[in-house]
């Protein structure tokens, strides 16, 4: 679940559909959503892939792609991000970006 950047930058340049929640250990709101977050992709069964992102671990991908505020989820499709959602997400919002992803 979580990723590293060599990671991550193979996943986008192959075009899958990928939610990433960037987050960092000492971010209050970061570990309120991150168990939540977990959980929805622990059911996800869609086609669509989850991963979390420690920015501390990884700040030169995190910065290259504008991370500025944690949490942050960013949503790839394709090789290109179709959404940047900066704040706490819950169950419900979790879930509907990956029927949004999954839609088109």
């Amino acid at each position: 679940m979580e990723i590293n950047s060599v990671d991550l930058q193979e996943k986008i340049k192959e075009g899958k559909k990928i939610i990433v929640e960037f987050w960092a250990p000492w971010c209050g709101p970061c570990r309120m959503m991150k168990p939540v977050f977990e959980k929805v992709a622990m059911g996800n069964t869609t086609e669509v892939e989850m991963y979390t992102m420690d920015v501390d671990l990884n700040r030169d991908i995190a910065m290259s792609l504008g991370i500025r505020s944690i949490p942050t989820v960013k949503i790839f499709n394709e090789g290109e991000i179709l959404e940047t959602v900066v704040g706490v997400l819950n169950e419900d919002q979790i879930k509907g970006k990956i029927k949004e992803l999954i839609n088109g």
